[in-house]
């Protein structure tokens, strides 16, 4: 849960340190160390069930899925849907609502709600997070009540699901924000997993009690301390451990967003630590359960209406992360408008192509490569020609294929060994491509560039460029030339900057870029020569952004930008050279629009831009066609891509039309998944 009074801006984070460089000089770039844990990831979310009642639109949000008498019972907070783009009041959270179906999948019978808030029970005032386990014949609900004493865990039990009685001897205990309790089995003790404070003042952290019996409880330790501080919103909720093989996995959130969960590995239930980072799961509030024969992840927020279901993956490989940009587009070398895709069938690499720019007539949807692990990275070389670099399946490796002077393609070519995203291409100040890729798992960062301007081959990797990160790198060029590489480090606790001291020379150390942030940033230059980067923050809650003093230069201080944010917002700049921005917002119903009111100056207020009632898997691309319009190509939660073009450069938008009617891949941008 995310309580109001907790909502914070993004702050600037001191000191972060740059990871170990963990490769030794292989030329692919294969984490060295072998996982003894698994890695996980989920695919596809599924709606498999509407709270929503009598013509009022509801969400869930954290909840809790149990077996019992040969059907599933969901209990979970539940709430009023605000208009897209707004966030609900949790401090109106006051009741539980309960659901029951003979599978996961549903379909689902709404039952009256399960418990409502008592405030003459020692003065609750509010209702989150209930967690469900049976115990000797009962089932014990516990959950996460506030009041005039501030927080507590509570306790109701019962005997059939239906009728819950509250304990009569009050809250089991309280802490500074304790919430979102999680009760499991270990050993022959009862352990009880929440989300809290270090102190006043300290880090989010993830706090464990001991029972005998469910009533009393031990004092409390800590399971696992974030690199962040307070000065951000929690990213150490929802706590949900289970074992697997000797290995116990800590599901933990938000991360990579509102809608987003990672995973830490540990043989220690009482210890994790971001080293056993082991995978993301693309929802809020993830529960992992289990039929008995097949995982699932169930999701549930406030920006989606009711619980969600996937398949849970546990493999020996990382999942790969999904590209930032979904579609993908630029120039070719005839100046061509080219977009790139995923097909929804087998996930191959689809290709259109702008035939004319002046009517804006497109080709067909057709085939460029077969599968991918996610949407390819795009470099353009000096003259023109387009190289596409693609991540195979699952990962085992990079691919390229380039663009011939006539417009042709030569085939497909090995380009690296087992990376764990598509890689972020630059171009530097003496013409050549440079190639920045991420290891399997985010352990480290290899850096590959071309032997000559536009040339077919490229130097031998350099496997030590950067350390272990949260999420793949991005680069942009300065005015004049020299290459700035930006990173988020593990677990969002800041973002660190590399840069050439020479154009196409030496590279700095890395260095603190001073915030935590929620995603991997973004990175663009306007028509002032500066730079101009855009964070998300922790949990999304806003958007934030720093650019440069003067072209080249020094930075000036983090600024705010966008309210509540599902994925890092687009930055491109138009044809004058100011820059326009686009966030999406959680839930994908609303996608915001800022735009620089002079190149390198003040922004405009928001407006909405986006299309009523469709919804955006991810906030969309954009590029500009040899016209200088830009072009914005989103993909929507069933596959579609929809497009919006500015009627002349610079200038007003057209209406959004569909692009094709060929289904591609929805997934989750910017975050790790099968």
């Amino acid at each position: 849960m995310h309580p109001i009074s907790r909502r914070h801006v993004l702050r600037a984070a001191a000191g972060a340190g740059a990871g170990a460089l963990l490769y030794t000089g292989r030329p692919a770039f294969a984490a060295e160390a072998v996982q003894s844990h698994q890695w996980i990831g989920a695919g596809p979310f599924s709606h498999v069930y509407d709270p929503s009642v009598l013509g009022r639109q509801r969400y869930l949000n954290d909840h809790t899925l149990i077996r019992a008498a040969g059907r599933w019972h969901l209990f979970s907070i539940v709430g009023d849907s605000a208009p897209p783009g707004e966030v609900p009041d949790s401090a109106s959270e006051i009741s539980f609502a309960h659901a029951s179906a003979p599978d996961p999948h549903g379909p689902w019978t709404t039952h009256p709600d399960a418990l409502t808030v008592d405030p003459s029970y020692h003065g609750e005032q509010h209702l989150w997070a209930p967690h469900v386990v049976e115990a000797n014949g009962t089932f014990w609900m516990f959950y996460a009540a506030g009041g005039r004493d501030g927080a507590a865990i509570n306790l109701a039990t019962s005997a059939d699901l239906f009728v819950w009685t509250r304990v009569p001897s009050g809250p089991l205990f309280r802490g500074l924000v304790a919430r979102d309790p999680m009760v499991l089995r270990i050993g022959g003790a009862w352990v009880m997993y929440y989300t809290e404070l270090s102190g006043p003042g300290g880090r989010h952290i993830v706090s464990f009690r001991r029972s005998d019996d469910l009533v009393h409880w031990s004092e409390p330790g800590t399971a696992y301390t974030d690199e962040t501080t307070e000065a951000t919103v929690s990213v150490t909720e929802s706590p949900f451990v289970v074992e697997r093989d000797g290995w116990y996995y800590l599901f933990i959130g938000p991360r990579n967003g509102y809608e987003g969960t990672d995973v830490l590995a540990s043989p220690d239930p009482f210890h994790f630590a971001l080293d056993g980072y082991a995978g993301h799961v693309p929802g809020h509030a993830v529960e992992p359960v289990t039929d008995g024969q097949e995982w699932f992840a169930s999701a549930a927020g406030w920006f989606q209406q009711g619980l969600h279901l996937a398949p849970l993956y546990w493999r020996n490989t990382p999942p790969p992360w999904q590209s930032a940009d979904n579609p993908v587009a630029a120039p070719d070398v005839d100046g061509r408008l080219t977009v790139f895709a995923l097909d929804a069938a087998d996930r191959s690499v689809l290709r259109r192509v702008q035939l004319d720019p002046a009517s804006d007539t497109w080709s067909a949807w057709e085939p460029f490569g077969g599968p991918a692990g996610a949407v390819p990275a795009l470099g353009r070389n000096t003259n023109g020609r387009l190289e596409v670099f693609s991540l195979a399946p699952g990962g085992t490796g990079l691919h390229h294929r380039v663009q011939r002077p006539d417009g042709g393609w030569h085939d497909w070519e090995e380009f690296g060994g087992p990376a764990g995203a598509a890689p972020a291409v630059g171009r530097g100040a003496d013409g050549r491509l440079d190639v920045f890729a991420l290891s399997p798992g985010g352990t480290a960062i290899a850096r590959r560039r071309q032997w000559s301007p536009g040339s077919l081959t490229w130097e031998a990797w350099d496997p030590g460029f950067g350390g272990a990160t949260g999420g793949p790198p991005v680069v942009a060029a300065n005015a004049d030339g020299r290459l700035e590489v930006f990173a988020l480090s593990p677990g969002g606790s800041g973002i660190m900057h590399r840069w050439q001291e020479s154009p196409s020379g030496g590279w700095s150390a890395w260095h603190s870029f001073g915030t935590a942030a929620g995603a991997t940033p973004r990175v663009s230059i306007d028509g002032s020569g500066r730079l101009t980067v855009v964070a998300m923050a922790p949990s999304g809650v806003a958007s934030f952004y720093r650019r440069q003093a003067v072209p080249s230069g020094g930075w000036e201080d983090w600024q705010p930008l966008f309210g509540w944010t599902a994925v890092t917002p687009v930055l491109t700049p138009g044809a004058d050279g100011r820059l326009e921005a686009f966030a999406l917002s959680p839930g994908g119903e609303r996608l915001s629009h800022r735009w620089q009111v002079a190149p390198g100056g003040s922004w405009s207020t928001e407006e909405s831009f986006g299309e009523p009632g469709v919804r955006l898997a991810a906030a969309p691309t954009a590029a500009a066609d040899a016209t200088g319009r830009i072009h914005l190509f989103a993909v929507t939660t069933d596959g579609q891509v929809r497009t919006r073009v500015q009627a002349q450069p610079s200038g007003g938008w057209r209406p959004w039309t569909a692009f094709g009617d060929h289904p591609v891949t929805p997934a989750h941008s910017g975050s790790p998944g099968y």
